[in-house]
């Protein structure tokens, strides 16, 4: 499904940019830039100015298709596109797994580049300019790992309260099993 939404979205984009479509219509009150950057609203700026002041504005009202390559078949998919405003996708794939990039310039004037594959893990990107996650706490690692050995050593905590069970320090009502003894059943829990 997202292999085919990808081709109708191409399929749209070299169209429009093809037949080089007109704008849409602004409606009375619709915002285009943010607030402070230029005129505001289509055509009604202070400066008589029709729309988008971005540095990359021109280069994308006029952009061309100077290279368009597809191929759809029973067996795949495959496609290529680069435009005059520097804009370059490429994704090939089937039904089961696809993987592509896409590279275009920002109005910063850098290049950002995105590889993915998408399938069963999801869409998955990597790019230099995209976020990554924090490392892993180190606590964090060590519960995982000591979980492991807990679990190779046959002994499950199912994190379920039993205020039957009795902790390690004598206490009444703790969670799970503290003191990693007695035999665990999975719809009832420890038995001591």
């Amino acid at each position: 499904m997202f292999k085919m939404f990808s081709l109708v979205l191409l399929s749209v984009v070299s169209i429009a940019y093809s037949a080089q479509l007109p704008p849409f219509p602004p409606s009375k009150g619709a915002t285009y830039l943010p607030p402070g950057q230029g005129s505001a609203v289509f055509g009604s700026g202070p400066s008589g100015s029709e729309g988008n002041n971005r540095p990359q504005a021109a280069a994308e009202r006029s952009a061309a298709i100077l290279k368009l390559d597809q191929d759809v078949g029973e067996q795949g998919f495959r496609y290529t596109f680069e435009t005059s405003n520097g804009i370059q996708a490429e994704e090939a794939g089937d039904l089961s797994q696809s993987r592509g990039s896409f590279s275009y310039k920002g109005d910063d004037g850098v290049t950002y580049s995105v590889s993915f594959t998408a399938g069963e893990g999801g869409f998955q990107p990597q790019g230099a300019h995209l976020p990554v996650p924090p490392p892993t706490p180190q606590e964090i690692l060590l519960a995982l790992e000591q979980n492991a050995k807990d679990e190779a050593a046959g002994i499950f905590d199912d994190g379920q309260y039993r205020a039957e069970s009795s902790g390690s320090n004598g206490k009444q009502g703790d969670f799970g099993s503290a003191n990693r003894q007695g035999n665990f059943k999975p719809n009832s829990g420890y038995s001591y």
